[in-house]
């Protein structure tokens, strides 16, 4: 074992607070996109509430961007074909009443055509807003997961850093009663004329002295 890391008791904790953080980062790295894309599809789906609650300005907005559909436009092709065959036919060629009921069976196949483009609209925008609200899910729950694991983070972290306080102070107590018996050791052996013990306690002493300037890198 290396002097520094029997001098350091908290070199434990400070790679374990390395190896914590960098978990830390990990986690919040992967869920990071998901809080954001979530965050992001917030303002959107507000949006999207606020147009449904006013319907009639919405259609209004989309029925400006209708053209009739090339089925249609087929449709009522075939229908005055049809129609203005039928009234040669009975002689009504020319008559107001033929003339109305194949305006209004354009009419309707008009109606119907724009009533599909607006639903096929409201179909897809709809879907788009399922879309929207399952990523807010998501993100949600992601933003949920990296504030708990901010929090445990932070709790964990404060826990560590106490446990390496501790145990420095720890070692600093130790350190200075290892100074105190080789003083008293020094002290008894001048007293008494113990050659040997005042010199095992002035070579603890000399250790000791060796090893405060560490203390002070703790």
């Amino acid at each position: 074992m290396a002097i520094m890391d029997f001098l350091d008791p908290g070199a434990g904790y400070k790679s374990a607070m390395k190896e914590y953080t960098k978990g830390y980062e990990e986690g919040k790295g992967y869920l990071d996109p998901y809080a954001g894309a979530g965050t992001s599809q917030l303002e959107q789906l507000l949006g999207a509430q606020g147009a449904l609650m006013d319907p009639a300005a919405l259609q209004s907005q989309w029925a400006q961007g209708y053209e009739m559909s090339p089925y249609a436009q087929q449709l009522q092709g075939a229908a005055q074909e049809a129609g203005l065959s039928s009234m040669g036919s009975m002689g009504l060629g020319g008559s107001s009443a033929a003339l109305q009921n194949l305006q209004q069976t354009s009419a309707n196949i008009m109606q119907s055509d724009r009533e599909r483009y607006m639903k096929d609209l409201m179909d897809k925008y709809m879907t788009g807003i399922d879309i929207g609200q399952d990523i807010y899910g998501k993100g949600a729950g992601a933003a949920g997961q990296l504030g708990q694991m901010g929090m445990q983070y932070g709790q964990g972290m404060g826990e560590l850093e106490a446990m390496k306080s501790q145990s420095r102070n720890q070692m600093m107590m130790d350190l200075l009663g290892l100074g105190g018996q080789a003083y008293g050791a020094s002290q008894f052996g001048k007293a008494f004329g113990g050659g040997d013990s005042g010199g095992s306690g002035g070579n603890a002493g000399t250790a000791l002295e060796k090893y405060i300037p560490y203390l002070a890198m703790l």
